[in-house]
C-alpha cells in the first residue's frame, strides 16, 4: 500500500514533469528552426489536467510579476475571445507559434496565409482527429477527409440547392412571425420586455432544420393553432393537422421528438467526450439524459430513414424534398439503384452497394443539423443585440426594408424577388458585421500531419518552413478585425474604448454595417459583376458567397466565417436565408431597444427628459457590452454562457 501511495503521489508526477519539461525543450527547438516568432507556455490550454487546475493557477497569475504577460493569456482556451487582435499587435506580427509541451500550434491572422491554408487542403488537412467524437450516429463529411470526404461531399453537397433554400426562406418567415407573436400575444400595449430571444432563437433554428432538414413540420408554442401562420404556397399543407403534429411517427418512444431533439442538443456535450462505460454506469442526472436523448433521437433518425427510403422506393418523394431525402436520393437508394463511385468500382468482386450506408446517412443528416441549428440561432440573437445598441443602423435597416418590400403583407415576400436585395441590402450588412464580430467558431484548426514533411508557408512576408505535428489555428476573430486587412478609421469614443485592449486606435472592434458599403448612402440591388457569381462546387451544386458582391471585398483570408477553399461550409447560403428572413419579419414590423428595468420602470422613463433617457440608456448599454466581452464563450459555438440581453 505505501509503494503505491508512493507512486500515484510521487513518481508519477515527477514522470510527467521530466516528460513535459523534455517536450517543452523539443518544441521549442522546433520553433525556433523554423524562423516564425514563437511564444512559450508551460501547459497547452486545452490540457485536461490543465482545465481542471485552471482557475486556481490563473488567480495566482493575474498578480505581479506575470499580471499581463503575453504567455498569461494564451492559457486560457477563450484567448482568441478575450484579446481579439491584441496578442498580434503586441508581438508585431500576424502569425505567430504557440509552443507547448504537448503540441506547438501555429496561430494566424494573416489573410494571405490563411487564404493559402485552406486552399492547400492535401498539405494543411483538417485535424480529423479532434472531430471523431462527431461520429456518435456514423462517420460523416466533417470528421472525414481524402478520398472519404470527397466521397461524402459529392453526395452530401448537392442536398443544398435552391429548393431546399427556398424551403428555409418560408419557413423562416412562418416561424418568424410566430416568435414575435408569442412575443407580443395577449399584450394590450405595442410595447413588451423579452428576456427569451437567445432560447426563442434557438427554437426557432431547430424547428426550420427539423422542416428542411428532415420534413418534420413543429407548431409555435403558446400561439393558438388558428392564429399560427400560413406562409408561402409550398407549406399550407403543412397546417393541415394530421402534418403538423407528431403522429407521422409510428413507433413507441419515451420522448417526443422535439423533446428528444431539443434534450440532445442541450446535454450534446457528456455524448461528445464520455466513453460509453461512463455513460453507462455514471449516476449523474445529466449524463442519464444525455444517453437517454441520444438513443431516444437515434431511434427517430431511424424512422425517418426508413420513411425516407420508402417515399423514393415508390416514387412519392416532393419536388424540393427535405435535406435527408436527398442524402437518401444521393446515395443511389432509388429504382432498386445500385451504383457505386468509381474508386470502388476497379476489382470489385461482391454485389453493388448504396453510396453511403445508413449509418453514413444518419451520421451526415445529424452533423448538419448540428452544424445549421445553434450557429444560426446565436447569429440570429447576436444581430438583435447589435441592433439594439447601434439604434442608427436599425433605422437604415428599417428604411431598407421598406423599401424592398414596399408594404407588401409578409405572405407575399417572394424567394426569387426578394432575397437578393436583402442580401445586398442593410440586413446583409448587418448580418455580415454580426459575423465579422462573432463568427460561428474562433478559430478553424488545420495542421501539419506528423508523417508529412514541413510545409513551406509565406508567414509575415517571409517563406518559412512550418514542422511537422504542427497544429494550425487559424484565429478568424483576429483575422476579421486585422487592421493591416481591413480598412478603418478612428475610434468613434476614444475615452470608452470598444474593447479594453484591441484595436483602440481604430474603430475595427464597434459593429458598423455601414463599413460594407462601397459608399453608397442608400443601398441598392446586387450588381451584376465580373468575378462574384455565386460559388459552385463543381457539381451545379450552389453554396453562396460569405458576402454580398455589392459590398467591399477585403483580401481573401481576411473574412472567414464559414472557411475558405473546398472545405468551406456548404450550408452558408442556408443560414444567411435564414437569419435574413427573421431578421426582416422582426425590423419590418417592430424596432428593439435595451430596456432599462433595472433602473426605472416605464412610467419613471415616460417622465424622463432625453439627456436622462440616453444617460439610462447608456447604463444598458455597457452592461450589455461587459456581458458579452465577460460570457461569451466556445463550446460547440460562440454563445453568451451566462446572463440574458433584455
Amino acid at each position: 500500500m505505501p509503494l503505491i501511495a508512493l507512486l500515484i503521489f510521487f513518481v508519477a508526477p515527477l514522470t510527467y514533469v521530466l516528460w513535459s519539461c523534455a517536450a517543452l525543450i523539443r518544441n521549442v527547438a522546433l520553433a525556433k528552426e523554423s524562423g516564425i516568432p514563437y511564444v512559450v507556455t508551460p501547459w497547452y490550454p486545452l490540457n485536461p489536467v490543465w482545465l481542471i487546475i485552471r482557475p486556481f493557477f490563473l488567480h495566482l497569475l493575474q498578480r505581479p510579476p506575470f499580471r499581463g504577460s503575453l504567455w498569461v493569456g494564451l492559457l486560457s482556451p477563450d484567448w482568441s475571445w478575450t484579446y481579439q487582435y491584441t496578442f498580434f499587435r503586441e508581438l508585431g506580427c500576424d502569425t505567430f507559434i504557440h509552443v507547448t509541451p504537448a503540441v506547438n500550434t501555429l496561430c494566424t491572422a494573416e489573410a494571405s496565409a490563411i487564404s493559402e491554408i485552406v486552399n492547400r487542403k492535401m498539405d494543411f488537412p483538417k485535424t480529423t482527429q479532434l472531430y471523431g467524437s462527431l461520429n456518435i450516429y456514423g462517420k460523416n463529411i466533417v470528421s472525414s477527409e481524402g478520398q472519404t470526404w470527397r466521397h461524402h461531399r459529392k453526395i452530401v453537397s448537392p442536398s443544398f440547392n435552391e429548393k431546399t433554400h427556398r424551403m428555409v426562406w418560408f419557413e423562416s418567415l412562418r416561424l418568424g412571425q410566430d416568435m414575435v407573436k408569442s412575443w407580443m400575444d395577449g399584450r394590450t400595449v405595442s410595447s413588451s420586455t423579452v428576456t427569451s430571444v437567445s432560447g426563442d432563437a434557438m427554437r426557432l433554428t431547430l424547428y426550420v432544420i427539423s422542416y428542411a432538414g428532415f420534413g418534420v413540420t413543429l407548431l409555435w408554442p403558446n400561439v393558438d393553432k388558428e392564429k399560427q401562420s400560413k406562409t408561402g404556397e409550398n407549406l399550407e399543407a403543412a397546417f393541415n393537422a394530421e402534418k403538423a403534429t407528431e403522429t407521422q411517427f409510428h413507433e413507441e418512444h419515451e420522448m417526443s421528438y422535439f423533446q428528444a431533439l431539443n434534450s440532445l442538443l442541450k446535454n450534446l456535450v457528456p455524448i461528445l467526450l464520455l466513453p460509453k462505460f461512463a455513460l453507462d454506469h455514471l449516476p449523474i442526472e445529466k449524463v442519464k439524459l444525455s444517453k437517454k436523448s441520444y438513443i431516444e433521437w437515434g431511434k427517430y433518425l431511424q424512422e425517418l430513414l426508413r420513411d425516407k427510403k420508402a417515399n423514393i422506393g415508390a416514387k412519392k418523394e416532393k419536388d424540393g424534398m427535405d435535406l435527408m431525402g436527398a442524402l437518401v436520393k444521393g446515395a443511389g437508394i432509388a429504382d432498386g439503384s445500385t451504383r457505386v463511385p468509381s474508386y470502388m468500382e476497379k476489382g470489385r468482386t461482391t454485389t453493388p452497394k448504396q453510396l453511403l450506408t445508413d449509418d453514413e446517412i444518419i451520421g451526415n443528416a445529424f452533423v448538419i443539423l448540428l452544424a445549421g441549428h445553434e450557429t444560426t440561432a446565436n447569429s440570429i440573437h447576436f444581430a438583435i443585440d447589435y441592433l439594439a445598441m447601434h439604434p442608427s443602423s436599425q433605422r437604415r435597416l428599417q428604411v431598407d426594408l421598406d423599401r424592398i418590400f414596399a408594404g407588401r403583407p409578409i405572405n407575399e415576400w417572394d424567394y426569387e424577388r426578394d432575397f437578393s436585395p436583402l442580401f445586398s441590402g442593410m440586413a446583409g450588412a448587418v448580418l455580415a458585421e454580426e459575423l465579422r464580430h462573432i463568427p460561428p467558431v474562433p478559430n478553424i484548426p488545420k495542421w501539419v500531419p506528423a508523417t508529412s514533411a514541413p510545409q513551406a508557408l509565406i508567414v509575415n512576408g517571409q517563406k518559412r518552413f512550418v514542422p511537422s505535428g504542427t497544429y494550425i489555428n487559424l484565429v478568424t476573430l483576429a483575422a476579421h478585425r486585422n487592421p493591416n486587412q481591413w480598412p478603418h478609421g478612428p475610434p468613434s469614443d476614444p475615452a470608452n474604448p470598444a474593447h479594453p485592449t484591441s484595436n483602440q486606435d481604430n474603430d475595427l472592434e464597434e459593429f458598423k454595417p455601414e463599413r460594407w458599403f462601397r459608399g453608397a448612402s442608400i443601398p441598392g440591388p446586387e450588381p451584376d459583376e465580373e468575378g462574384t457569381a455565386p460559388i459552385s462546387d463543381g457539381a451545379g451544386t450552389f453554396t453562396g458567397t460569405n458576402m454580398s458582391s455589392a459590398f467591399i471585398r477585403p483580401p481573401r483570408g481576411a473574412y472567414v466565417p464559414f472557411s475558405e477553399g473546398p472545405r468551406a461550409c456548404l450550408g452558408r447560403r442556408f443560414a444567411q436565408v435564414e437569419v435574413l428572413a427573421v431578421l426582416a419579419v422582426i425590423f419590418s414590423q417592430y424596432s428593439v431597444e435595451l430596456a432599462v428595468d433595472d433602473w426605472a420602470t416605464d412610467a419613471e422613463v415616460e417622465k424622463m427628459s432625453i439627456e436622462e433617457r440616453r444617460a439610462i440608456w447608456e447604463k444598458a448599454k455597457t452592461q450589455v457590452k461587459d456581458l458579452m466581452h465577460s460570457h461569451i464563450s466556445m463550446i460547440l459555438s460562440m454563445q453568451l454562457r451566462k446572463g440574458v440581453v433584455p
